[in-house]
């Protein structure tokens, strides 16, 4: 069997993409290096993710996104506010 994953990164300007494809062999798994590639959009980084997916005859491709939201709370409870 073979799986791809998608990486997404920050970079400073845009998305860094690593594509990394792992299949199994005999009595253990392996894996290649990983392909990377910067990209503008989020969109552009996942359409490469899928035309290479595509051209290796598999349906599904996992995603990790390892990108912070930078500047906003994360946080559930609603901040007080100093007065």
């Amino acid at each position: 069997m073979t799986k791809l994953t998608l990486i997404l990164d920050a970079a400073l300007t845009g998305v860094r993409a690593s594509l990394i494809e792992e299949w199994d062999e005999i009595a253990r798994n392996a894996k290649m290096e990983p392909r990377v590639r910067l990209f503008d959009t989020e969109e552009q980084a996942l359409a490469w993710g899928r035309l290479l997916a595509h051209r290796r005859g598999l349906k599904q491709l996992f995603l990790i996104d390892n990108r912070k939201t930078a500047g906003r709370n994360t946080s559930l409870a609603p901040q007080q506010t100093g007065q």
